[in-house]
């Protein structure tokens, strides 16, 4: 029955859904030099925290055959112990590969790589948007716009506009 247990836990391993990574992760982004920029932030993390496992893995096999060469009890508790934690690690290395393999479809899918100097200039209406949308969301839930987010936009070149936005649609809203 452990063994059936076992096989599900890692059955079910990933730390993010492709779906949460997709929609919440990079999708939280307007632009898509901004998703390309965050696909590849978390490439960096995701690569890294891999190999970091697989070192530790290697790392942990060692240690327990190095304990059971003792021949001591207490080392073979110890190397009971570790080996405890590997098959964690084990388990762990499975969700992170199929996250890596989520966020390698993602990059595979940009038809456009973008530059640091194309990310760059795209970041004022990659601002544009994602303040607006920030605002807006505010607005729909009742509470009006935070005066720090107000002045987020006013910083950003983008407050007079909006004003201007807001009240010709809540002219149109009168008027109909």
């Amino acid at each position: 029955m452990l063994d059936d247990i076992q096989k599900a836990i890692a059955e079910i391993q990933q730390p993010r859904s492709a779906f949460q990574i997709e929609r919440f992760v990079i999708g939280q982004h307007a632009t898509p030099e901004m998703q390309y920029y965050q696909t590849l932030l978390e490439l960096q993390d995701a690569i890294y925290k891999y190999r970091l496992a697989e070192i530790q893995i290697k790392k942990s096999e060692l240690k327990i055959a190095d304990l059971r060469e003792s021949g001591t009890e207490i080392d073979e508790l110890e190397a009971q112990e570790i080996e405890l934690s590997l098959e964690q690690t084990q388990i762990a290395i499975i969700g992170a590969g199929r996250e890596l393999e989520s966020l390698i479809a993602i990059y595979d899918s940009f038809e456009h790589k973008f530059s640091r100097a194309e990310i760059e200039a795209a970041q004022p209406e990659y601002w544009k948007a994602r303040l607006i949308n920030n605002a807006n969301a505010q607005l729909m839930a009742g509470q009006g716009v935070n005066p720090a987010h107000i002045e987020s936009m006013k910083q950003a070149g983008i407050l007079d506009d909006y004003i201007t936005d807001v009240a010709e649609e809540q002219k149109r809203q009168v008027e109909k």
